[in-house]
This record gives structure tokens, C-alpha cells and sequence, in this order.
């Protein structure tokens, strides 16, 4: 009953054009419709983008010379674009593997079909393409294979060489005849190979037989249990047993796995049987597809409304005195800015230069200016090594270096040799710890020193910067690129003139902060409206263009406040530098500065004073965060102590650590210079 109802299922479906799917699991929603014409219609999934497919007329035919014309897939109310349509047959990216089992017992010689079946057998083997395979199973009554746990009456030869297959079917029908038909133990055989191949694999079993089995081991319903849930497998059969009714057995299983048998009634009927098994075999079409999903999104950015204050800096910078060398060497590095000729000298102006890292970058030149306007004063110059590797015991270099800096206060600033003192030593007097590679790169290097104050004193300078309440430009873009990311872009523009641009291949975050060393708030001021642009460009070549709310800028001038009698806001910028590694306490240089900060609290009452402790990255993370509570607190004390209790509420104090350095941690002088109290004043001024 199960067999009989599986004939009729086939039957009704066919009438419906069915869409049987027996790989991949397409998209739950995606529709497959059938080529015009076709009465049943088949697809597997090959990958994502390609469907095997199989078409065929009433009378079972397969249609041929499809084109993309005959195919609609859609999915979301979107049509695939069909990119091509390729017949089985031509392609060389699918392969077939075929297993024919052939009955070749002594009846076929008898009955004179021998020739018949060879040439039949030939239209198959004759369509094979080099990426298909064969394997030929037949009977053999003195030798047994053991396939799938059991000893069958078999044997089997794979290849995709004709030659190989030709050879193997004309010895099993001279040499190889059998007197015995055990075509259940071929058909298992079959299965059982069918079922070692990988599941993705197309595979097809196609059953030759002359007559009824009679002597098998094994029983059908145990071919039919083996072939039970093998994926991307189809049967077909050819029936050539005496007499005009078709063999149930094989018209059930061929009807249980997507095939159908074929009744053979004379030697003249073969030919043309194989070739109806070949053409369903091969002529199906290998359809290759894309669903076309644009990319869609937004882009927010915030502040919607940016306020930049010009703000008048006061920046007292400390001077690093200390000149870093590369290990082993005594040439001073090109990442200090020095002169090249003595007279280019006169131009030079401390009060030019801008930010600390700038400043430090022009240690010697600000040493040999103030050489020159100071001609009594001197400097003592240390050289240092790292007493380490190839440095242990090199106090040649250390005086090298120290020659190298005398050199050059000597020749390109001209300063009399008398005044320039050369010391070598092997470790600083307080040295960094020798026992991390950062360590040793601090302690290869020149002190400079000098008892005259105004030499090493701050490095003082006022310039006009904007500042701004928020931290950056925050960007948030929300994108969905059903094709995947190929690459983007976000510009930053006012007016016409493009102010940032970043570009990248992979997916964007989904929050972009542009603070403001990539967007100098002085270039934003100058427009009074910004536009950001994200452009992007999905796999598939299709593009999106998402723009956010345009920004508004305030941009409140020192000018513009004092016309209307209102304060500037002035920013005074102080750091104390030379704590020693790993040290909190005040020394003689620092104090003076921390004496200048307390003289300028106490001339402008209504000042907010921030004292901000840093360390660098060297050791733990907590202790480097208590040491910077430390400093921090001994400035702070310091000062409460100068104004005698009477330090103002707005004076705040923290440490800060290793986190959010000031300069970075990547060379010595950076670390040296995270070594800070950072003491920033804030007030307004009206006149």
C-alpha cells in the first residue's frame, strides 16, 4: 500500500507543478515559480545564489533551451535579476555521480541483447563530462564485496574514463556472466555507495535489470530502508524482464525517490530507453540568481547645535630637560627639531610654539636661546647610559652624547665650549627601572642642567584656541546592507570646503566619535553650518548616500563678548613635570610653579582650579592610579597650605593614572612627560 500510494502522490503533484526542494532550505519566503510549459518542475539548491532545475513537459520530457526569460524567483516582493542559465550538460562547476547497476546474468546472452545493452549503456558514458563519475555494480556468483555490513554478490568499478567502463561492462557480459540474479544485492550495493558519497553531492541510481530476483541474500524492504532519507538522490530503473507488466518493485522505489521506470519488451527498445534516462539525468539547467536588496539606513550626529568659545590660553609648559638617544647610539634623533646652520637661528621664538610635545620637540634650541640672552649662565651636561646589554659598561657613549648636545648649543648656537660642561655617568642619578625594555630607553639619555633658574624655567606662551563643551562630533550610523559592507565613506564638510574624511572596507561602528584633533574646532568656527555624509557601497556594486540633521555652529568670539561688555574666558594651562619614577614629592622646580599657580589664584578669586594627577603605563594599573591621587593631593596641599585655608571651593583635585594620557606612552619623553600634575585655571576676564 505505502509503494501504491507513493505512485499516486507522484501522479497528483505532477498535475499541481510541485516545488520539491531536496537540498538547501531556500528562504522560508521566498516563491520559485515554474518555466511556462512545464507540467513538473524540480530545484535543489545548490548554494545560495544557483538552483539545479529541473522542467519537463506532460509526456515527461525535459524542456530544453531555457532561458532567464523562463524563470521568476522572488523573495520580499523583489525579483531576482536571473544571471544566467546553463544546461547540466555544458557546466563545469556541478557534477553528477552516477551508479548503474547492471544485471548481467547468462539470460542477456540467451535472449541476444548483449550488444544491445553495451550500445545502450554507451549513450550514458558517452555524455560524460571529466568533473562526472560512474561506478558500474554488477552481479558475480564466485566473489563477494562487503558494502554496508554485509558480504553481497557483487563487484564494482568507479571511473570517469569511458574506456575504463566500456572495458568492465564487455567482461561482465563474456567472462563475467552469472548464472544466479541477485538483484536486491545490487540494488543495495547501489544504495550503499549512494549513500558513502558526500550529502551535497548529486547522486543517481539507475537499475538495469533482466529478470526477477531469484536468489538474493538480502530482501527489498531492506533496499528500501538503506535508500530511506539519502539526500539529493534520484532512481530510475529499466525494466527488461520478460513480459509486458512493469515490475512493481521498481516502479515503487523509482516512485519513492523522484524517478520512474522505464519497460523494455524487446533488444531494439534499449537504445532509445537510455537515451530517455540520460536526458533525465542531464538535461536540466544549472540557474544562477541575485536578490537585489539596496542598502538602507540613517546617520544621527550630535550636538545638533555645537557652541565653540575662542578662549584666550595662558600656557606655562614645563621644560623636559632631558635629550633620549636610540640604544647603542650618540647621534641625537631626528625627531628634535634643530637647525642646520647657525644664522637660521635668529628667527627662532619659544613663544611661537604650541602645545607641549611641540615645545619639548625644540628643547634645544629654547636651551641655546636662553644660552645666548643669558651669556653668564651655564649648563651642565650629563650623559647617561642604560648600563645594559650592549651599553653595560659604555660610559664612552654616555660621554658621546653628551658631546653630541654640546656640539651642537656649541656650533649652531654659538655658545662659548667654557660654558658647556660634559659629564659621563652609567645609570641617571634617579634612574627608571632598568628591568622593562621602557625603562632602559628612559635612561639612555642627556640631563641638562644649570643653576641659573631662567635656563631650564617654563616654557611660556599665549595664543587664541577654541574650545568647546562637547567632547567631539558623535555619529551614529544605522545601516543594513542585506549584501554585506564592500567599503564607506564619511566626509565632514562646511560650505564646500571638506573639513574630515574617513573611508574603510569594513562595516562602520555604530557610534563614530570625531573628537576634536581630527576636527580642529578653529577650521569647524569659520563655518556656520556642517554636513556629514556617509556614502556607502554594498558587495553587489549598489550604492547608498544617508546625510544627518545639518549641525549649527555658535562660534562666540573674544570680540564679539567684549562689545557687549561681557568677560573672555581665558584658560591658563600649568603641568609640573619631573616627578621622578615611580616618586609624589614636590622638588625645588615644581614648587616655584606650584608658587606662580597659588600668586594667580590669589589675584583672581573667582577661579575653578583643576589639578589633575597622570602616571604612565609602567606597572600595575592601581597603583598607577593611587600615585596620581598622590601627586595630585600633594599640589593640592601645597596650595591650601600657601593660602592659608583659604582655598577656594572651585579647586578640585583626582588622579587619573595611566588612563587617558596626555601624550601617549610610545617614546621615553612621553612617559616622562605623563608623569604629571596637569593645574588648569579658568575664569573670565573683562579687560
Amino acid at each position: 500500500m505505502k509503494h501504491a500510494w507513493a505512485i499516486v502522490a507522484m501522479l497528483m503533484l505532477s498535475a499541481v507543478i510541485p516545488f520539491c526542494a531536496t537540498g538547501q532550505n531556500p528562504p522560508a519566503d521566498m516563491e520559485v515559480l515554474a518555466p511556462p510549459g512545464a507540467a513538473v518542475f524540480h530545484y535543489q539548491h545548490l548554494d545560495d545564489q544557483r538552483l539545479l532545475v529541473t522542467a519537463e513537459d506532460r509526456e515527461g520530457n525535459p524542456l530544453r533551451h531555457l532561458s532567464a526569460a523562463d524563470f521568476d524567483f522572488r523573495l520580499r516582493g523583489r525579483r531576482a535579476e536571473i544571471l544566467s542559465v546553463e544546461p547540466l550538460a555544458t557546466s563545469q562547476e556541478v557534477s553528477l555521480n552516477i551508479v548503474m547497476v547492471i544485471d548481467n546474468s547468462a539470460s542477456m546472452k540467451h535472449r541476444g541483447a548483449v550488444a544491445a545493452v553495451l550500445e545502450a549503456l554507451e549513450t550514458i558514458t558517452g555524455l560524460l563530462r571529466p568533473i562526472d563519475n560512474v561506478t558500474l555494480v554488477v552481479f558475480d556468483d564466485l566473489q563477494t564485496r562487503r558494502l554496508g555490513g554485509r558480504d553481497l554478490h557483487v563487484r564494482a568499478k568507479s571511473s570517469s574514463d569511458r574506456a575504463v567502463l566500456r572495458a568492465f561492462l564487455e567482461e561482465s557480459f563474456s567472462r563475467g556472466l552469472t548464472d544466479k540474479t541477485v538483484l536486491y544485492e545490487g540494488m543495495l550495493a547501489g544504495v550503499t555507495l549512494a549513500g558513502q558519497m558526500p550529502p551535497e553531492a548529486h547522486k543517481f541510481l539507475v537499475v538495469f535489470s533482466d529478470g526477477e530476483d531469484l536468489n538474493s541474500a538480502v530482501q527489498a524492504p531492506l533496499v528500501a530502508q538503506a535508500a530511506a532519507g539519502l539526500e539529493n538522490f534520484e532512481a530510475y530503473a529499466v525494466d527488461y524482464m520478460p513480459g509486458s507488466a512493469t515490475d512493481p518493485l521498481l516502479q515503487a522505489f523509482t516512485a519513492d525517490h523522484g524517478g520512474r521506470v522505464w519497460k523494455a519488451e524487446s533488444a531494439s527498445d534499449l537504445v532509445p530507453i537510455f537515451q530517455a534516462v540520460s536526458s533525465k539525468m542531464l538535461y536540466r539547467h544549472v540557474v544562477t540568481y541575485r536578490f537585489l536588496f539596496p542598502p538602507t539606513g540613517t546617520l544621527s550626529v550630535a550636538p545638533s547645535r555645537l557652541t565653540i568659545e575662542e578662549t584666550t590660553t595662558i600656557d606655562s609648559a614645563p621644560l623636559l630637560n632631558y635629550v633620549y638617544f636610540a640604544a647603542g647610539s650618540s647621534a641625537i634623533p631626528e625627531r628634535y627639531a634643530t637647525f642646520e646652520r647657525q644664522a637660521d637661528t635668529d628667527s627662532f621664538d619659544e613663544q611661537q610654539l604650541h602645545g607641549t610635545l611641540e615645545k619639548y620637540a625644540h628643547v634645544l634650541d629654547i636651551i641655546g636661546r636662553r644660552l645666548r640672552n643669558h651669556p653668564s649662565a651655564g649648563v651642565r651636561l650629563v650623559g647617561c647610559n642604560a648600563n645594559s646589554g650592549e651599553e653595560r659598561g659604555r660610559l664612552d657613549l654616555s660621554r658621546a652624547r653628551a658631546e653630541a648636545v654640546k656640539a651642537y648649543l656649541q656650533f649652531i648656537w654659538g655658545i662659548d665650549p667654557e660654558r658647556l660642561e660634559v659629564e659621563a655617568r652609567h645609570l641617571p642619578e634617579v634612574p627608571s627601572s632598568g628591568r622593562s625594555v621602557e625603562g632602559r630607553e628612559e635612561n639612555q639619555r642627556v640631563e641638562i642642567h644649570s643653576l641659573d633658574p631662567a635656563i631650564l624655567d617654563v616654557v611660556r606662551s599665549v595664543y587664541v584656541e577654541a574650545r568647546s563643551d562637547a567632547q567631539g562630533l558623535e555619529v551614529r550610523p544605522r545601516i543594513e546592507a542585506a549584501h554585506g559592507v564592500a567599503r564607506w565613506e564619511l566626509t565632514v564638510s562646511g560650505g564646500a570646503e571638506t573639513l574630515y574624511t574617513r573611508a574603510d572596507s569594513q562595516p562602520p561602528d555604530d557610534r563614530l566619535l570625531l573628537d576634536w584633533q581630527v576636527l580642529p574646532l578653529m577650521r569647524l568656527a569659520a563655518h556656520p553650518q556642517l554636513r556629514v555624509v556617509l556614502h556607502l557601497e554594498d558587495r553587489e556594486g549598489q550604492a547608498l548616500r544617508v546625510e544627518g540633521d545639518p549641525v549649527e555652529v555658535d562660534f562666540i568670539q573674544r570680540e564679539q563678548r567684549l562689545a557687549r561688555h561681557l568677560g573672555f574666558r581665558v584658560q591658563e594651562k600649568y603641568a609640573l613635570i619631573l616627578f621622578d619614577f615611580d616618586r609624589s614629592d614636590i622638588k625645588d622646580r615644581n614648587a616655584a610653579i606650584v608658587n606662580q599657580i597659588v600668586g594667580r589664584i590669589q589675584a583672581v578669586p573667582e577661579v575653578a582650579v583643576a589639578i589633575e594627577g597622570h602616571t604612565d603605563d609602567i606597572g600595575p594599573e592601581d597603583y598607577n592610579v593611587d600615585l596620581s591621587r598622590r601627586r595630585a593631593l600633594a599640589v593640592y596641599s601645597q596650595i591650601a597650605t600657601a593660602l592659608a585655608g583659604a582655598t577656594p571651593e572651585a579647586v578640585t583635585h583626582t588622579g587619573v593614572g595611566p588612563f587617558d594620557p596626555l601624550y601617549g606612552n610610545g617614546r621615553p619623553e612621553n612617559r616622562a612627560m605623563n608623569r604629571t600634575v596637569t593645574v588648569t585655571l579658568e575664569y573670565e576676564q573683562k579687560d
